[in-house]
Order: C-alpha cells, then sequence, then structure tokens
C-alpha cells in the first residue's frame, strides 16, 4: 500500500469518543482504576458491561463484581487477562487515569491486549478527556508529501511503513490515538537494541535511570557503557544510582555536533539546548560529539548508539559521522522531539551510508517514543 492510501485508510486505535450505540462491552482496568466503573455505567447507561478484565486480579480475586446502578446492583462477571478470549465479541473500553500514569499503564495494557489480537479500545477517565492529544498540523503531509514518500520507501518491513504512516496521520489531527504500538518495549526492538559484550553509547540519561539499568544488564559485565548527561545535578544524582553497574560510565556532557560550551534549558526530564539565551532557568553545559569522544578514549569498537536528546538528534549524528562509517553501530534515535525529523533523520542516515535496515516503532500512547531504529545489514 502507498503512502497516500496509508494514511487515509488510518483509523484511531485508541479513541476518547465512546458512541452511544455502544452496547456489550468488556471493561479493562488495574484495580486501582476500577474507582472509575461506577461513573461510566452512569454515563454510557445503554452499554451493558458483560465482562470486567483486571489484569492485576489476584488468584483467589472474585468472579463477580458488584457496583450500583439505575436498577438496583449489577454483578459483572470478573477474570484475569487470560480470560481475554471470553471478551471476543465484546467491544472493548479501558478505565484509566487521565495523566501520565495513565497513558503508562495503559500503553502496558494496550501492549498485553496485542498480543491477544486486540488492537481497537476505547478509553474512558470520568469526566475529562485524557492524555494522547496536541495541537495538530493538518498540511504535515501536504507541505512535505515527496520527502515522507521518499523515507516511506527506505523503511524495511511492513510494520515500520505502517508506524510510519499512522505517526503522519497522529501529526495532521492532533490525535496520538493512531499509533500502534509495538509489541517490544522503548530502545529494545527485535534486531535492535543492545546486547551482551556491547560497548554502547547512550545519549541523553536524566536522573531517572531505568533504562540505564536495563542497558548495564543487556550488556553484561563483559560489555561497556558511556552514558551523556549535561546537566550537572542530574548526572551526579545518575551516577549515584549506577553505581552498583561499573559497567556503566557516566559523562557529564550532551552529545552535539561538536565539543564546546551551550546554554541548556534546565528542566526535570527533558532538559534540552535553549534557544533563547537569555531565559533565566537556562545553565552553561559541556558538549562533545561522538567522533570527538571515540577519537579521544581511543575505542577500537562501538556496536550501539542511542539518541534520545530532546532534539538534538540530528546535531548528535552529524557528530557521529565518522564512527557510523567506520564502525557501523545499531542506531536508537528518537524522531519524536520535532516534527522535521521524521524525514531529516532517516534521508541524513541513508546519505551517511546506505547499508542500514531502517525501522520504526512507536511504544506510548502519547506523542513520545516514536524511535528509528537502525541496523548494518553488511557487517
Amino acid at each position: 500500500m502507498d503512502l497516500t492510501s496509508r494514511i487515509n485508510s488510518a483509523h484511531l486505535l485508541r479513541s476518547w469518543d465512546i458512541p452511544d450505540s455502544l452496547r456489550h462491552v468488556c471493561c479493562i482496568a488495574m484495580r486501582e482504576d476500577l474507582v472509575l466503573l461506577p461513573s461510566f455505567l452512569e454515563q454510557h447507561p445503554r452499554s451493558k458491561v458483560r465482562l470486567l478484565l483486571i489484569p492485576d486480579l489476584p488468584s483467589d480475586g472474585p468472579k463477580y463484581a458488584r457496583f450500583p446502578s439505575s436498577n438496583g446492583t449489577t454483578a459483572i462477571p470478573v477474570c484475569g487477562l487470560q480470560g481475554v478470549e471470553r471478551a471476543v465479541n465484546l467491544k472493548k473500553v479501558i478505565l484509566c487515569q487521565p495523566g501520565p500514569s495513565g497513558a503508562v499503564v495503559t500503553a502496558m495494557l494496550c501492549r498485553c491486549l496485542g498480543a491477544y489480537g486486540v488492537r481497537n479500545v476505547y478509553l474512558y477517565a470520568g469526566q475529562e478527556r485524557g492524555f494522547g492529544a496536541q495541537k495538530a498540523l493538518p498540511d504535515f503531509y501536504r507541505q512535505h508529501e515527496a520527502k515522507l514518500q521518499k523515507v516511506y520507501g527506505l523503511l524495511a518491513d511492513e510494520a515500520s511503513r505502517e508506524v510510519y504512516a499512522a505517526r503522519i496521520k497522529a501529526l495532521m489531527t492532533g490525535e496520538a490515538g493512531y499509533l500502534p504500538l509495538s509489541a517490544h518495549q522503548e530502545y529494545y526492538h527485535p534486531l535492535v537494541q543492545p546486547e551482551y559484550g556491547d560497548i554502547m553509547l547512550d545519549g541523553g540519561v536524566s536522573d531517572m535511570v531505568g533504562a540505564q539499568m536495563q542497558f548495564a544488564q543487556s550488556v553484561g559485565e563483559t560489555g561497556c557503557i558511556f552514558g551523556f548527561e549535561p546537566i550537572l545535578t542530574m548526572a551526579a544524582i545518575a551516577r549515584k544510582k549506577l553505581a552498583g553497574f561499573p559497567q556503566y560510565h557516566l559523562q557529564t556532557a550532551g552529545l552535539g555536533e561538536g565539543t564546546g560550551q551551550v546554554r541548556f534549558k534546565n528542566l526535570r526530564d527533558s532538559s534540552h539546548i535553549a534557544l533563547n539565551l537569555d531565559a533565566g532557568d537556562s545553565i552553561l553545559c559541556q558538549m562533545t560529539s561522538v567522533d570527538d569522544f571515540v577519537r579521544k578514549h581511543r575505542l577500537g569498537r562501538i556496536n550501539c548508539i542511542k539518541l534520545d536528546v530532546e532534539g538534538a538528534e540530528m546535531l548528535a549524528l552529524a557528530g557521529s559521522r565518522e564512527t557510523i562509517l567506520k564502525h557501523h553501530p545499531k542506531l536508537i534515535i528518537c524522531l519524536y522531539h520535532n516534527p522535521p525529523d521524521m524525514i531529516d533523520i532517516p534521508l541524513f542516515m541513508r546519505e551517511i551510508v546506505e547499508e542500514y535496515a531502517l525501522y520504526v516503532a512507536h511504544s506510548s500512547c502519547v506523542f513520545t517514543d516514536t524511535i528509528l531504529y537502525a541496523y548494518p545489514v553488511h557487517n
């Protein structure tokens, strides 16, 4: 299917607009979100909840749940995720909190449901619409059609092409619900991920180091990771948290096109290069390039590079050209910070070296976590 047709045929996989015609329903919720069920029953009186699926249901949990309704008390059959086959002919509604934590839990639920072949769900968060919306860019495809089609043609498989088209539709409409979720987690494509014994460069750390701990476990004791975090305070916290992983070496520097100092806007979890140099909340930070770092430390091989650097991915890639040409590492590069990166990053990759298979996957229920995975096919 060509890109235009794929964009036009893409439909919402996760919708907050629950139709009045919804009748036989399976509600899906973690135990902490079951408090939303009474309001769902009240707001959608025509919907008959035939099954309540609770993924974290204890093995000795109840077989029925009873809730007050307009007709008195409603008894709803209850099962864990293993009973999802009982919901084959029912419409699925996920009950979730509207904020970031709800987005994380919903992504986990959607991934679990996807393993059973369930892709289309409705979302309910009470009175307010939840996550997954941003300002629409209705002209994005028309303005960049030729280049978007070129990138689409470079992608290595149908799954990547589906995600890429869905990302365009999501940007055009402002609805992240068009994006299909990958079966794998963020940074871990089946072909492109840190592996045992790898030497890895990890661009973008912050002080929340869950992914970094997992990277360290993946490369093992024989591997080595150099992480890069430009904000001094966050680097100090991250270094302390990673002390139990001697294979992880944190550098207090950001990755960019060259070595020097730049000002960063200092934010809790998304610090980035400051566009307004007079901003009062900006701080001076050290930068290096991948090529300068590899050269300085005389690294004989680089097996994997991950770049999640809050919109500076193109700069960091430009500073990695020599390393990519020489070592052909696996590449994990975020595409979601700037819409033009969907075009510029894949085309830059193909300009540097053609011997890469390019994959795109998405792993959240919001606009973050759309990632380009590049695999060296002629190593």
